[in-house]
């Protein structure tokens, strides 16, 4: 018997000039594999990026402290690196001098094994990495604007972009409020950047963004101000990214030109993300920070508007506590894209990390039942139909790690009923039919998965009014 891989999301990239995916689908069309993702085989950190000490050293340019660090490959061909707040000794924010609102280095290091070397940094006269755009350093009381922060960039025939947020305010952890956003861009390689006026109002969806492009397009995933919102999507054609009017949101079924009619492509909560087209799984993969559960999580998607899998978990708070941030580029991949390095911030040290992560992709679109331990099986519930509660019985055979979600038939995760150690032996959940809100699911389908070690079993699940 088999039963269908769960499918997983997964990375964020603003890259430009590298490949076409159209072309690289078409490249692979003689493989016999099914791709996405069989399991992640390991996740370990490489080193420190930025601060003092680190693998750059970073404090020769006056850079102790930062965050973020979304990448993009320029015409010239570098990929430049985008850091958030910057400070001097010691590095931490409120307690250092020399607060720059966002910093800019480059290189043409692409062997990220042995770590990323730097080529330099934009800088001013006295050699010091300088703000890109600085922020005015307001007050932190919502009166006006305290920085500048960048969450993504991009580059279109030598002119760089880059789409960062003016904050108005920083409030509880994961939580901050916005003036609104903007894309700025530069012609000159980054060392003077002009603002296009081009803007988001405050509450739009589109704060933060990742950026790739396909098919002609430049696809925008956006997220709201903070950690706890949903993604949306939108596309624009790459002569018209400056023109706010010609950008069109994806609505489940076509494009509009109005962004309240933009659907979610992820449910919240949804932080710092990244998005990149993976060649050796033949999926887009989504990164990103779960704030609620202190986890960087991955998701995969045959196309930019999904539908998007379940998250896998890929580095958690209980090994890099305080992390967030999540960015990857396709230079910086191994094996077409089977080991992907990707940059991660720690707020404690306040900077940024290089990890690498290593997939194992599926050889067909199903995982056999050999994958799992032997005699782990997943019961049809009963009763199904249900319209009130059903129950869900698993055996284990042995103690071990056990994750039972349900999602909608779109690959969404509607409720987690189990993620922890368990014991061995015959199992019983309680589906209520609520979400992970509270509230009542929708009558239809919906899938039951269970995940234990590298294998998935999955039933289908059906809600009666």
């Amino acid at each position: 018997m088999k039963t269908l891989s769960i499918l997983i999301p997964i990375l964020a990239q603003s890259l430009f000039g590298q490949y076409n995916t159209a072309d690289m689908r078409g490249n692979n069309a003689g493989t016999r594999y099914g791709g996405g993702i069989r399991a992640i085989v390991s996740v370990k950190q490489i080193g420190q990026l930025t601060g003092q000490p680190s693998m750059n050293n970073t404090g020769r340019v006056n850079v102790y402290g930062t965050d973020l660090g979304s990448m993009f490959l320029h015409s010239d061909g570098r990929v430049y690196f985008l850091f958030g707040d910057t400070f001097g000794p010691p590095g931490r924010p409120g307690a250092s001098g020399d607060w720059r609102s966002n910093t800019m280095a480059y290189t043409t290091d692409f062997t990220a094994s042995d770590g990323i070397t730097f080529d330099g940094w934009i800088t001013g006269a006295s050699g010091q990495a300088r703000a890109l755009i600085e922020g005015r350093h307001d007050p932190n009381d919502g009166s006006g604007e305290v920085t500048k922060i960048p969450t993504a960039g991009w580059s279109i025939q030598g002119r760089q972009f880059l789409w960062f947020m003016s904050v108005k305010q920083w409030k509880k952890p994961g939580r901050w409020e916005v003036n609104y956003s903007e894309i700025a861009y530069s012609d000159d390689d980054g060392n003077r950047w002009s603002r296009s006026g081009t803007r988001w109002p405050g509450n739009s969806n589109f704060i933060q963004v990742a950026v790739a492009e396909q098919s002609g397009y430049v696809y925008f995933w956006g997220v709201p101000a903070g950690r706890f919102g949903g993604v949306k999507l939108a596309r624009v054609l790459p002569p018209d990214v400056l023109n706010k009017a010609a950008y069109r949101y994806y609505t489940g079924t076509g494009w509009s030109a109005s962004e309240t009619e933009g659907v979610l492509v992820v449910d919240p909560p949804v932080g710092e993300l990244s998005v990149s087209w993976n060649p050796y799984l033949q999926r887009w993969i989504m990164m990103y920070l779960n704030e609620s559960t202190a986890r960087i999580e991955l998701r995969e998607a045959r196309e930019p508007e999904g539908p998007w899998s379940a998250p896998w978990e890929i580095a958690s708070a209980r090994d890099y506590p305080a992390l967030y941030g999540a960015f990857m580029h396709g230079k910086f991949v191994e094996n077409n894209g089977e080991t992907v390095y990707f940059l991660m911030s720690r707020f404690g040290p306040y900077n940024v990390f290089l990890m690498q992560v290593k997939f194992r992709r599926n050889v067909t679109d199903v995982v056999d039942e050999p994958e799992l331990p032997r005699s782990v099986a997943l019961h049809p519930n009963y009763p199904n139909p249900f319209n009130t509660t059903t129950t869900i019985v698993y055996d284990l055979p042995e103690a071990t790690r056990v994750m039972l979600r349900i999602h909608d038939r779109r690959g969404r995760e509607i409720q987690t009923l189990v993620d922890n150690n368990e014991t061995a032996g015959e199992k019983f959940v309680v589906w209520d039919g609520r979400n992970r809100y509270g509230q009542l699911v929708n009558p239809g389908l919906y899938f039951c998965y269970l995940r234990v070690g590298d294998g998935v079993r999955v039933r289908k699940v059906l809600v009666l009014k």
